[in-house]
Parts: structure tokens; sequence; C-alpha cells
């Protein structure tokens, strides 16, 4: 890859290099690219949740899991929660592992983000 290339993959806004190989995993795949660590509102406008990527208009939130999300007991709650304050406004959680992004288990993890578009009614070749 060239360097143009590769800064053409760049996005701001991302807080670690796992969440960066989960997006480009779902780029190589041909899936449509997610936001960034967007906000999400809920119905009374106060901002509920920021994961790590996101498809807004099908509510499908993706978080990267790092291993410190579960040796911190305060933040392994807060993930929980989090996950709960989507769920209740309509929103699909993913949630991933160091172990998802291994070359061996990809396939399965783009399966699980494909299958989990087509569900929410996303067709290939739409935008999202």
């Amino acid at each position: 890859m060239t360097a143009r290339a590769a800064v053409e993959l760049l996005r701001p806004g991302v807080d670690s290099p796992p969440e960066s190989r989960l997006r480009l995993l779902i780029h190589n795949a041909g899936l449509p690219e997610p936001e960034v660590n967007q906000w999400i509102a809920g119905p009374d406008g106060r901002a509920i949740s920021r994961p790590d990527l996101q498809y807004r208009r099908l509510r499908i939130a993706l978080e990267y899991e790092g291993e410190h999300h579960l040796l911190d007991p305060a933040q392994w709650h807060r993930d929980i929660e989090r996950d709960d304050r989507l769920r209740q406004v309509g929103w699909v959680v993913l949630r991933f592992t160091k172990k998802h992004l291994r070359q061996e288990n990809a396939p399965a993890t783009v399966e699980k983000i494909r299958r989990t578009l087509l569900d929410r009614g996303w067709r290939p070749g739409q935008s999202v």
C-alpha cells in the first residue's frame, strides 16, 4: 500500500489502533464505512453514548473492548450501562475483542457485521 492510499484510510477521532483495525476489516470486506466516535442522543436530546463505530441510520453500534475493560470493574460496569442505554432506544450493540480481529477469526467477524447490517435493512450497494 502506498503512503497516499494509507492516508486516505485515516479517520479523525479514532481512539485506538484496534478500532482502526476493526474499521479497516469492515472496509476491506466491502461493507459500508461506519461513523467513528460520534455521540448518540436519546429521545430527550441528551447524549447517551459515543460508540467506537456506528451505523446511525440502522442503529448499529460497534464497540472494541480492550482487556482493560474486563480488568477494571468500574469500566466494565460503565460498558454494560452504556450498552443498556443504547438498547433501550432501539440500537443493536456488537462488541469485539482482539480475538475477533485475528486473521483466523476475521471472516466470522465480518459475517457478524454483514448479517446485522442485513437484518437492520441494509442491502449491498446502498449507502448507510
